[in-house]
């Protein structure tokens, strides 16, 4: 259909596939380049880019699933085999994402999810989490330190563990992935969380090295405590009702 409105001219195109499930309308102005409007679109995958070609955001299946990425370049991830979502900033790194997953072998049943949000050339550090392993879950907020060097080396040896021959290769670089963390001031603590763990709701507050030592609870029970605790790990006082 073509129609003249107002000095424009819009082409109207609606197309009927064989089978489809739903019509594809393309809309063409003088205004700008083509828009599609679905009713309803079935992919594996779908870029967000900028007009330089470096990815804002990528949605996918987890057969098309990204890696990992600094500077607009893809490092292989040697152990991510889920779907989701991945958010990027203007340099082209990874800075988070959405993720979910579950798995059922025999009798173990495993399921998780989370939003999380990275450190500017680091890992995560702030997160909504939610982790269940046969029936016991964890779910809440967690905030963590993360070191100022860059991890873009150890996106170098995730690739290289990913394409490792056997998986006695791999976990020997997986090692050296763990090494050079160390070697480093490792790679970061846990500082925060707040939520459900098990059948207690707490909030836990850690030093720079992620051991709790300060413990706010109330247990399955309804009883609530406070309780303090050394470098060690031991409850120095505990406050109750």
């Amino acid at each position: 259909m073509v129609e003249l409105r107002g000095g424009r001219l819009a082409l109207v195109v609606v197309a009927f596939m064989a089978g489809a499930a739903a019509p594809t309308a393309w809309v063409m102005a003088d205004s700008g380049p083509p828009k599609g409007v679905f009713d309803e679109i079935s992919v594996k995958r779908i870029n967000i880019v900028e007009p330089d070609g470096k990815y804002r955001l990528v949605l996918a299946n987890s057969e098309r699933f990204p890696g990992l990425f600094m500077e607009g370049k893809e490092y292989k991830h040697h152990s991510r085999d889920g779907g989701g979502m991945l958010f990027f900033n203007d340099e082209g790194d990874e800075v988070g994402g959405l993720t979910f997953g579950s798995k059922t072998v025999g009798d173990d049943r495993r399921a998780s999810g989370s939003l999380m949000f990275d450190q500017y050339k680091q890992d995560q550090t702030v997160g909504i989490q939610y982790n269940e392993a046969n029936g016991k879950r964890t779910a809440g907020l967690r905030v963590w330190d993360r070191p100022d060097w860059s991890i873009k080396p150890l996106m170098e040896m995730s690739a290289q563990a990913a394409a490792a021959s056997d998986d006695a290769a791999k976990n020997r670089i997986r090692e050296e992935m763990r090494a050079f963390a160390m070697a480093n001031g490792g790679g970061g603590a846990e500082r925060f969380f707040a939520g459900k763990a098990l059948e207690d709701t707490i909030v836990r507050l850690a030093d720079k090295s992620g051991k709790p030592r300060l413990l706010l609870k109330v247990d399955a029970k309804g009883e609530p405590s406070i309780e303090f605790l050394d470098d060690m790990g031991k409850v120095v006082k505990r406050i109750t009702q």
